[in-house]
């Protein structure tokens, strides 16, 4: 519950400031926000040193880590690298989570994020698209809890 992997290439500009920064942060992407988070995987920061000026984001410093946290985006999880993995088949890093910032309007009771208001942006890889994340479906644990009593 408190830690995040990256899956990225051990020769990304990202991969290579995580390391030297031993911190980083992992922005939800929104609807709104599509052309620029679609922008930051496609530019790479090794060929393009202007990236982030290019994305027309606003960023600061996160005050838990040492990196920066984009304020245009709804949600940021704050991160400590934790471990690097690297093996024939995946480059990972690992981070520690150690706080998550969320714009006040996808708050909810107990400072629980709303994901209906987050709009959050999942991309599809088969068919090269982006979905919004939207209404709730079932209630996790208790949707499958049938199907754990025994047959008679």
């Amino acid at each position: 519950m408190d830690k995040i992997a990256l899956f990225i290439d051990a020769d990304h500009k990202t991969t290579q400031n995580i390391m030297e920064s031993k911190a980083f942060t992992v922005s939800i992407a929104d609807v709104p926000n599509m052309a620029p988070a679609d922008f930051f995987g496609i530019a790479t920061g090794n060929k393009m040193p202007d990236k982030f000026a290019r994305s027309g984001c606003t960023a600061v410093r996160s005050e838990f880590v040492n990196a920066p946290v984009i304020t245009d985006f709804p949600v940021a999880i704050e991160c400590e690298l934790a471990e690097e993995i690297n093996t024939p088949n995946m480059h990972a890093i690992v981070g520690k989570i150690v706080n998550v910032s969320a714009d006040e309007r996808v708050v909810g009771d107990k400072d629980k994020i709303l994901p209906d208001q987050v709009q959050a942006l999942i991309f599809d890889q088969y068919c090269s698209g982006y979905y919004a994340v939207g209404e709730k479906v079932g209630q996790a644990w208790n949707a499958g809890k049938d199907l754990m009593k025994a047959e008679s």
